[in-house]
């Protein structure tokens, strides 16, 4: 396995966790998380309480495809619209000076204010779901390449297993030879 395809398998994990630790806090606090989607002044008002829970629904749908066979880029697909759409957000609340909002990203659990860190942290995050979009079987290649290695070893610990329990019966009679 090369470094590239190790590389987008981790970021295929990494964007799983996020993406369904987020999801569903999101889930989890739909009315802290109305008022931050509230708090961007994007859409009409009051309908941040109904977008809210869809937002954390698709999180944990990427979060979870990715796993699938077959939906790594789509699922890819699904989290860098979401992180696009998130980062555009940000990025029009920063424009206006509006730097005192949470960002919603990490449910009750933190505040954390825009400015240009989270911009550059999404950034990030962005080019990790592009890695998983551009190699999306690398996920499947490391897990094939795990479950080969979990297989080798269990072939091997049971071979060891067989061995020390012949040496066992072959000494058990050897003992009993001896008397």
């Amino acid at each position: 396995m090369d470094l590239s395809t190790a590389g987008a398998a981790g970021c295929a994990i990494a964007l799983s966790w996020l993406m369904l630790a987020a999801g569903a806090a999101k889930l989890r606090h739909r009315s802290e998380h109305a008022r931050a989607v509230e708090a961007y002044a994007l859409l009409p008002a009051g309908v941040g309480r109904r977008v809210a829970p869809l937002l954390g629904a698709r999180e944990c749908t990427a979060g979870a495809a990715v796993w699938l066979e077959g939906m790594q880029a789509r699922a890819a697909l699904l989290m860098l619209v979401l992180l696009a759409l998130y980062t555009g957000a940000v990025a029009i609340n920063l424009a206006r000076g509006r730097r005192d909002i949470d960002c919603g990203c990490a449910g009750t659990a933190a505040q954390v204010p825009l400015g240009g860190a989270v911009l550059v942290r999404n950034a990030a995050l962005i080019l990790a779901a592009l890695a998983v979009y551009a190699r999306p079987a690398a996920l499947a290649l490391v897990l094939d390449a795990w479950r080969s290695s979990l297989a080798a070893l269990a072939v091997a610990t049971l071979l060891v297993l067989l061995y020390n329990g012949a040496n066992f019966l072959l000494s058990r009679d050897a003992l009993l030879q001896d008397d």
